[in-house]
This record gives C-alpha cells, structure tokens and sequence, in this order.
C-alpha cells in the first residue's frame, strides 16, 4: 500500500476502469500539489502518541528520515525527534487546542538524524465528526531554521541592507512594527479560540548611567546581554522584541501565562539578577534592574493593548523600579490627568505661569535674617496656585525642570543682586533637582546667571538632595566640585531623611549640610530624632560644615535647636515663603533681638526679626 493510500480511504467494491483513472488523476494533482509546498503536510491521530496516518516526504529536509519510517507503528515515534526542552510545550498546546475544537500554531526545535537542531513552525487543527467526536489532526510543519538564525544569531551585514525587514540592528529582535503585526496575529487567534494573550513592556531602570561611565558600546553590548536573557527565559511561542532605546517588548499565551502574567513577569526580573558581562568589559560585572508594564487581551487592537502596557509600566517605575505592574483601567484616566498636567506645565512656561516666592533662613543665635531660598510656584489660570509637590516630579520626569530651572536660577540670581545693591546681603539658595545636577551645561548656566547679574559667587547656595548624590556619585561629585570651583556655596538638602550619604561625605565639596524637617517634627515624641539631630550637628562640627535645620514651627524646637548648637534654620515659626515685596518690607523693620530661649513654646511667627549678614 502506498503512502498516499493511506491517507485516502479505498473504496469496498472494485472501481470501473474509468473511476480508477480519475483517482489517479486526482492522485497525481495531489502529489504534485503537496509536493510544491515548502513544508511537511500530515495527517494524525487524535490522540497522543498521535501516530501519523499521513506525512509528505519534505519531512525528510527536515528531520533526516524518510517518511514511511514515521507511519510505521513504534518505528519512529514523531515526538522522538521534537527537541526534549520542547515536548512538553508542544503536547501542552496541541491539547489545549483540541479540548477547545481549535486550531493551534507553535514554534518548536526539530532532531535532525544527522543530530543538530532546526526551529520549524507547525499550524495544525483537529478535525471532527458531525457529533463533535475527534477524527484527526490535520497540519503543515514550516522550516523556521533561516529566520530564527537571523534572529537569534544575528545577521547584522543583512540587517544593515534592509534585507531584514522588521528587525532591530543592533538586537535583531523584532522592531516595533513587526512586534504591532505579531500582536494583531495573536489578538486575531485569541477572538476565535478564547485564550489568554499578554503583553509586556519592559524598561531598564537607569541605563543611561551605563552610557555615561562606560560609553555607548558597553551600552550596547549590556542590551545584547539583556535580549539573549530574556529569551532564555521564554517560550518558543513567545516573542520578544525590542521597540527601540532600552524598552524591550515581550508577547506571551497560552502555556506561557497558564500561572498569571504576573509569574512570568516575576521570571523575568529573576532573569535580570545576575550580574551582566559583556563583551568588551570583562572585568566589569555590570548589574540593572527592570521595571515591567503588563497589559492582558482585554483590547481588540495592538496599540490599544501596547498603550496599556506603557502605562502600567510608568506606574512600575513610579513605585519604584524593579518591579512589575498589571494594568487597571483607573489608570488609563489617570494617565490622562498627567498628559493634562505635563501640557499645563509647558504652557505655563510659555505664558510666564510660574512665580517665586522666597523664604527667609535665620541664624539660631540671633534669630537674625541671613539669606533666603528661592521656591518655585505655578499659578494656574483655572485651578489658582498648584501644589508644589504635584507639579515638582512631572517636570523633573519630563525634562521640562530643565528650562524651568534655568529660568529660576537666572531670576534668583538678578533679585539677589538688586538686594545687594540695596545693602541686604543676603545668601540665595536655589534648589537643584538630581536631572539638573546631570547635565553637562549646569556649570555653564551659573556661571552664565552669575556674570550676568554681577552677583558675588559665594553669594548663592547650590542645594543638591541628599538622594541624588547615590545616582552616579562619581559624576555628582565631579559637578560639584565644578560648582565650587566658580565660587559658589553648596549645601546637602533633606539630609538623614535617608541616612544614605553620611558614610560619604567627605568624598562631596559641601558648605552645609540641612536636616530634614520630619527630625525636626519628631523631637516632641521621639528621642531617636533628638539623638540624630545630635549626630548630624557633631558630623557638621567634625567635618567643619554649618548645619541647617529645616522645618521650625514651635518656639521649644527653635530653642532645643540653639541648645545643640545647630546655627541655622528655616520655618513656619519665623516666616512662610512670601513674595519679595513682603521680604523687603521685612528687611527694613528695626530689628528686636529676642534673648536666647525666651521665645515662647507654643507655636508663633516671630512678630520682629533681626537682619544679619552672614
């Protein structure tokens, strides 16, 4: 019997000549047609070990052995020759189609005879009688091998020439157009057969230091290392691909999430614990983190699912990074308010929306003005005067702090100089965030705002976050000590809210160290505060640095403070931060100097205060 006959049920009486030449015409055109297709055809049973009533003979340019060898009953068993670390994939994917009257595809690695190894692509569907009873498998298995070399191997020479269409250069992961098509596939399956389909947007926590100390090929070669980890991770019916930048993007169903998307993002970022060597970079074992966004097939189109996923991944990196979160549709409105508030902001900029307000620092002792801070404030047409800590983190997020900075810095500046030529020589800090601190042109702005409004160098007070000197520190060090080369004072804000940079700084050029309002607020209840404002002061004394307390409400802090030798300080207790107007008026009263101890305990703003330069 022929292998064709048994695909192809014979008749119980004997044909007349005519019928017998019309079944091999009809035998002919099938082979002819089987024969031109680029993959092996097959029929099998419905049941496992889904021995092959039918398979053509391209199965032979696949696996090495000839057809008639795999429709020999415990010949050759088909599953013998399915790579061992993909058995159990394939038999999981093939019942769950089957169990849903389905149709499944996957990718999978084929043992050829000569004992190497081939990613083929197989689309099957099990067909049944009209009482839903299973008859068979009917199906086509692809050669995969060409493709997945340029994927995984990396044919860049191609790549350049276009001749890898979809492709990332540098990776040679799918690009963000060919991950949008693979997704329309996967939505377009799961509306017909009913499963779960998940994407994942991946972005490596602070890359750009990686770029910054090693330079952009250790860069590249880290985003390498970070595909070839992903992907060894996966499945071989999962895609990950890479839209650009460091986002990598990673598409999973069926067997991949049986556990929960979220079990998969947690292999993930399990993945990514190890340290990374890289090729060029030995020496150095490079170590990042990776904030994951999740969005499930709750969406009928690609982008659709792709935006959720971006924004569960800004909330991952809002909660801190190195971690993963599941997209709720609460966040989708909330996304929306941020895009509001983002063009808000550089509307604001535009239409002179920001104002500042300054607030007065005084020496403990004397309870004497001696400088003030500048503070930024946003007045909105519609919703009056913004909270500061609403608007603070989206222009440092979105770069615009960056121009708002500079437009702070340049204003402080001028007003501190036209106060000086009143005779009030007052300090002006400003604050600067940790994305400012970064940039290679900060020290050519000071120097800029400096010369042009003639202020004295030592005349402005640089405020740098205490958690800003932890990104990079080598490179925060190195702008500081630029900053202090012009002249100016530095001085280490919301110090021990973290304790993180006290073992380190005698590494950092610094003036002043401030102390973080929330010991201030504890000293009532908490001896632990008392005893670490204790500490901070000492470490000043030692290092011989001021210490500034921020924070002063009650007449009893401003007194424990004096009794700890801490010299100066800030807060509701002396003033708010007012508007210049108001600071001058302020500056010209006739000073009455309180003794020492003698304000009252209960809460009260200093109703005269004394100007002293300092």
């Amino acid at each position: 019997m022929t292998v064709f006959n048994r695909f192809v049920p014979t008749e119980e009486h004997p044909s007349p000549p005519a019928a017998k030449m019309a079944e091999r015409g009809s035998e002919e055109q099938f082979r002819s047609l089987i024969g031109n297709i680029p993959g092996a055809v097959y029929r099998r049973e419905c049941f496992e070990p889904w021995t092959m009533r039918f398979i053509s003979d391209h199965i032979e340019v696949l696996a090495g052995y000839p057809a008639s060898e795999f429709m020999q009953e415990n010949l050759r068993p088909f599953e013998s020759i399915i790579c061992p670390d993909d058995r159990e994939h394939v038999s999981g994917v093939v019942r769950e189609a089957l169990s849903r009257g389905g149709s499944f595809s996957l990718e999978y690695r084929l043992i050829h005879a000569n004992g190497s190894s081939r990613w083929v692509a197989e689309h099957g569907r099990g067909v049944a009688d009209p009482g839903g009873r299973p008859l068979w498998i009917d199906g086509v298995i692809l050669d995969l091998s060409a493709q997945r070399e340029a994927e995984q191997l990396g044919d860049r020479a191609e790549v350049r020439h276009g001749r890898l269409s979809g492709h990332d250069i540098l990776t040679c992961l799918p690009d963000r157009i060919l991950i949008r098509d693979r997704l329309q596939q996967m939505l377009l399956r799961c509306q017909r057969d009913h499963f779960l389909i998940a994407a994942f947007l991946v972005d490596l926590d602070n890359f750009r230091s990686v770029n910054d100390s090693l330079g952009q090929q250790a860069g590249d070669e880290l985003l390498k290392a970070v595909a070839a980890r992903f992907s060894s991770v996966l499945r071989a019916s999962d895609t990950v691909g890479r839209p650009g930048g460091d986002e990598f993007a990673i598409l999973a169903e069926g067997l991949s999430l049986s556990a929960g998307p979220e079990l998969l993002a947690e292999r993930l970022l399990d993945a990514m614990k190890e340290p990374f060597r890289v090729e060029g970079f030995d020496d150095i074992p490079l170590s990042i983190t990776a904030s994951i966004g999740i969005a499930t097939n709750d969406r009928d189109e690609p982008d659709d699912l792709l935006r959720d996923a971006a924004i569960a991944l800004c909330q991952a990196k809002a909660q801190g990074r190195n971690c993963h979160v599941r997209f709720k549709p609460e966040m989708k409105t909330a996304a929306m308010e941020r895009l509001e508030l983002e063009a808000d902001l550089r509307e604001a900029l535009q239409e002179n929306q920001f104002f500042i307000l300054y607030q007065p620092i005084f020496e403990l002792d004397s309870v004497g003005v001696c400088g003030v801070e500048a503070l930024l404030r946003w007045r909105h047409p519609v919703r009056g005067i913004v909270d500061p800590e609403s608007f603070m983190p989206v222009l440092e997020e979105t770069g615009l702090i960056a121009p708002v900075g500079s437009w702070l810095l340049k204003q402080a500046c001028r007003r501190a100089a036209a106060w000086h030529r009143l005779g009030h020589h007052l300090t002006m800090s400003i604050n600067i965030s940790t994305r400012q601190l970064g940039a290679e042109n900060l020290v050519d702005q000071v120097h800029g705002a400096l010369a042009a409004t003639a202020l004295e160098p030592r005349s402005l007070v640089i405020n740098v976050a205490e958690q800003s000197l932890m990104n990079d520190m080598d490179t925060m060090v190195r702008r500081l000590r630029e900053l202090k080369a012009l002249g100016v004072l530095v001085a280490v804000d919301d110090l021990g809210a973290g304790y993180s940079a006290l073992a380190r700084l005698r590494q950092v050029p610094i003036d002043a160290l401030k102390i973080d309002r929330s010991f201030v607020a504890a000293m009532a209840d908490s001896p632990e505060a008392i005893s670490s404002i204790h500490t901070l002061v000492q470490l000043g004394r030692t290092l011989g640095i001021e210490t500034l307390a921020e924070g002063i409400e009650q007449g009893w802090q401003l007194a424990s403070l004096q009794d700890e030798h801490c010299r100066f300080g800030q807060g509701s207790l002396f003033s708010q931060p007012i508007a210049p107007e108001a600071l001058e008026a302020i500056l010209t009263l006739e000073p009455v100097v309180p003794l020492r101890g003698h304000l009252p305990r209960q809460s009260r703003p200093a109703s005269t205060i004394r100007r002293r330069n300092c």
